[in-house]
């Protein structure tokens, strides 16, 4: 014990609660086990500060904090800061066992979870298993900390040569590491030899991994669904199940798997964002704004709490318009709306004015405005902005379609490939909407191209009502382009009435009010604004006439 308190007794520690009783209490403790250098904090903001300040080594964090930051956002932040030490061993304690909360805490990976209450000789032989793992890897931790990582996998090896008490954790966190440079191959062999010894449940998961990464996706995922089984993998086999089918190109299995992953451990902004994207992909854009809202929900206080997660969720919500009836076209640019007031309040706005001006672009549109919508996106390219992501620049893109400036839609779409370069969850389903709604994007193009041409064919041979309806349909995929208006409204002067085959004479008349209004708000050429001109006066005098029985 008198060697413990001289050890102990040149440690730093950090004890973070919001209640004075608890943080006394604990500090007893801690003064019994041997230490003296103690302090403490009652929110997460101060023990941000304080971490910014000094290295401690030990760090003991409850839960709940109380209004602001809690513990795992506490948490999340240090390690996303590279606040923490190397050699820090860091607590989270909370009075809760429920599953959600433990899988988001231990995907975070903390030295260890402490449920309340304990002891001060429970802390001790907690701080001993900590501080033993710690001694152990110590120098593996400083490479991988210097991003030094076949160094770090060189220290793993001298570990499992020299120490073999200790060889079994230095095996782990080889294969973690091999994994990570890409070495499945090494990373398989050392599984299986870990396995041939004992059924580890960390090296069956590791071996899945593994065999994926080395190509054999059927093995895998056999191995992966034998996973689900046990509590203590389920939540990465989802994830890795995910991340096959997206592999697969199955997005529909993918997005099924990383929400199953997502029940276990809702916090996981990561997975939240890989989520939405799925959705997106898969047309599924109800789901997308649900995990959008959850992103909101957890992302408050936490590191991740940034003016994109308003833009995305508001994005979606949009996209939820696409077949949407008026009120319910209402309540999306209400929701929208209030959504760019909260970034207007709550961050430095001026740096998302490009984004919020696209945005209220496509609100324009919604409405019918459509020169407001072309001036939005006019300013929407004046502005310089810190963000430039593919989700920024796919929402730009659907703005300008949707306006009808083809040209500039499709530029801002080759575009995107530059932006999702990484091998993360993010970045993989990332890609995988991009090029969803590349391929989509595409189709329509080509869909609409092959429309006109049909009816200009059409007109040619004196065709008018074949003409009409290929007009027609192209103009529902766009209908605000001046052009295709412009060729749908002289088709129907050809025709000389509003009776169609497919729509009604009610709906004629308003399609070609709609027309007009696109073309007159519209900077056609001088060409195409002559005939307009000439074609104008009979429409009038259609719209004029009464409909007939």
């Amino acid at each position: 014990m008198i060697l413990h308190n001289a050890f102990y007794a040149k440690k730093k520690v950090l004890v973070v609660d919001d209640c004075e009783p608890i943080r006394s209490a604990v500090k007893g403790m801690l003064q019994k086990i041997g230490f003296s250098n103690i302090q403490s904090a009652s929110n997460g903001a101060q023990a941000l500060q304080k971490a910014t300040e000094v290295k401690w080594d030990f760090i003991l964090v409850d839960f709940n904090l109380g209004d602001g930051k809690d513990g795992f956002q506490l948490f999340e932040e240090l390690k996303y800061k590279d606040l923490l030490a190397p050699h820090c061993c860091f607590f989270i304690i909370s009075a809760e066992n429920r599953r959600p909360q433990v899988h988001g805490l231990v995907e975070l990976q903390p030295d260890d979870f402490l449920l309340k209450p304990f002891t001060y000789k429970g802390l001790e032989k907690r701080f001993a298993r900590a501080l033993a793992k710690k001694r152990i890897l110590a120098k593996v931790y400083q490479a991988i900390d210097e991003k030094e990582v076949v160094e770090a996998i060189n220290h793993c090896n001298d570990i499992i040569k020299n120490e073999s008490k200790n060889a079994l954790v230095a095996l782990r966190m080889k294969g973690e590491l091999l994994l990570q440079i890409g070495e499945a191959q090494r990373a398989l062999k050392l599984y299986d030899n870990v396995l041939e010894k004992r059924s580890y449940s960390w090296a069956k998961l590791g071996k899945a991994i593994a065999t994926f990464k080395a190509g054999e996706q059927n093995t895998s995922e056999q191995q992966l669904f034998e996973l689900l089984e046990s509590e203590e993998t389920r939540l990465e086999a989802y994830d890795w199940l995910g991340r096959l089918n997206i592999n697969r190109q199955d997005t529909a299995t993918a997005f099924e798997m990383l929400i199953e992953a997502g029940k276990i451990s809702p916090r996981n902004m990561v997975r939240q964002r890989a989520i939405a994207n799925l959705a997106i992909a898969n047309n599924e854009v109800d789901e997308a704004v649900r995990a959008y809202s959850r992103i909101l929900k957890n992302s408050r206080y936490s590191v991740f709490d940034t003016p994109e997660n308003y833009l995305n969720f508001a994005r979606s919500l949009l996209d939820l318009c696409t077949d949407s009836n008026k009120l319910e076209i209402a309540k999306q640019v209400t929701k929208c709306t209030e959504l760019m007031g909260e970034i207007e309040r709550r961050f430095y706005s001026d740096s998302v004015k490009a984004q919020e001006a696209v945005l209220k672009a496509r609100i324009a549109v919604l409405k019918g405005e459509m020169e407001s919508a072309r001036d939005l996106l006019d300013e929407s390219e004046k502005h310089e902005s810190p963000y430039d992501s593919a989700d920024d620049r796919l929402d730009k893109a659907k703005a300008y379609f949707a306006t009808g400036n083809l040209s500039r839609s499709d530029e801002i779409m080759a575009s995107l490939d530059e932006l999702v370069e990484k091998d993360d969850l993010i970045s993989t389903t990332l890609q995988v909407l991009v090029e969803k709604e590349k391929e989509g994007h595409e189709e329509l193009r080509e869909r609409i191209r092959q429309l006109n041409n049909e009816g200009l064919k059409f007109y040619q041979n004196a065709m008018y009502p074949q003409s009409v309806e290929c007009f027609v349909e192209a103009y529902s995929f766009m209908p605000n382009n001046a052009s295709l208006a412009l060729n749908l409204v002289q088709a129907i002067t050809k025709v000389g009435t509003f009776l169609t085959q497919g729509h009604s004479p009610k709906e004629m008349k308003s399609i070609c009010n709609r027309c007009m209004t696109i073309i007159e708000q519209s900077d056609l050429s001088e060409n195409n604004m002559r005939r307009y001109h000439s074609l104008k006066p009979e429409l009038i005098q259609l719209l004029s006439e009464k409909e007939i029985a």
